[in-house]
């Protein structure tokens, strides 16, 4: 049986991988900061705890029924501030929940893997690694890294038959946000910003995370794959009202 760690499995995005993940009979070590992740249903093992702590990580290792064959991260540390009134303390909470745990989690899967074993690791990043919005800096930034942790990880363990991509999903309507997709002037105003014209479900998100950790895409490696509706392929100006003719 293929075993999977999933880390940040009770968020929403998160949670849909878990269950896409375990449809498809991949024994899945759930791993996030919410009690909830408890509660998850047809997971092998669960961990409530701060993902940033290695020990934590080496726990959810250790309970997985065999050394893991994917690993998928999606956490992450959000703040809004502006650019220069962040402090030192703040960014690298950011950086710490939402890259460095990823480069722990996955370094932490190379050195575990079986020799000859091929594995798949999915970062969840973000649309905010290619457009910034502003007080979102730290977050744009860490979603930045994860594609260039990806390339490293191609370039380093490709030859080790590990594979290592990020999907980069847009506006997906989740807990986290629900604020702005339940207030219907809102969730106009952002359908309104993607060519498809409707917001993305975590479920699409988990189709695509399954596609990267599954045999199908056995040559695709080192790439941030935007799962956005096509939100970056318009211009700017597409997006910015006509002026009204007197």
């Amino acid at each position: 049986m293929t075993t999977a760690l999933v880390l940040g499995a009770a968020g929403g995005v998160g949670r849909a991988v878990t269950a896409r993940l375990a449809a498809d009979g991949v024994a899945v070590v759930a791993v996030d900061q919410n009690p909830a992740v408890h509660q998850l249903p047809d997971v092998a093992a669960a961990f409530d705890g701060d993902a940033t702590d290695p020990a934590l990580t080496a726990r959810a290792f250790e309970a997985a029924p065999e050394p893991p064959a994917i690993l998928v991260h999606a956490l992450l540390w959000e703040l809004r501030a502006p650019l220069a009134e962040l402090r030192p303390e703040q960014w690298h909470r950011v950086f710490d929940v939402g890259l460095v745990s990823a480069w722990q989690a996955a370094a932490e899967l190379v050195r575990r893997k079986p020799e000859g074993a091929d594995a798949r690791i999915v970062l969840i990043g973000s649309v905010h690694a290619h457009g910034a919005a502003p007080g979102c800096a730290p977050y744009a930034v860490a979603k930045a890294g994860l594609g260039a942790l990806a390339r490293a990880a191609a370039a380093e363990w490709g030859p080790l038959g590990v594979r290592t991509n990020v999907v980069e999903p847009g506006f997906v309507a989740i807990e986290r946000n629900a604020h702005r997709w339940q207030d219907p002037a809102e969730r106009a105003r952002v359908e309104a910003a993607y060519p498809l014209g409707r917001l993305c479900s975590p479920e699409e998100i988990a189709e695509v995370v399954a596609f990267l950790a599954g045999p199908s895409s056995s040559y695709v490696n080192g790439i941030c794959l935007p799962v956005d509706g096509g939100a970056l392929a318009v211009l700017p100006e597409v997006n910015v009202p006509a002026p009204q003719e007197s």
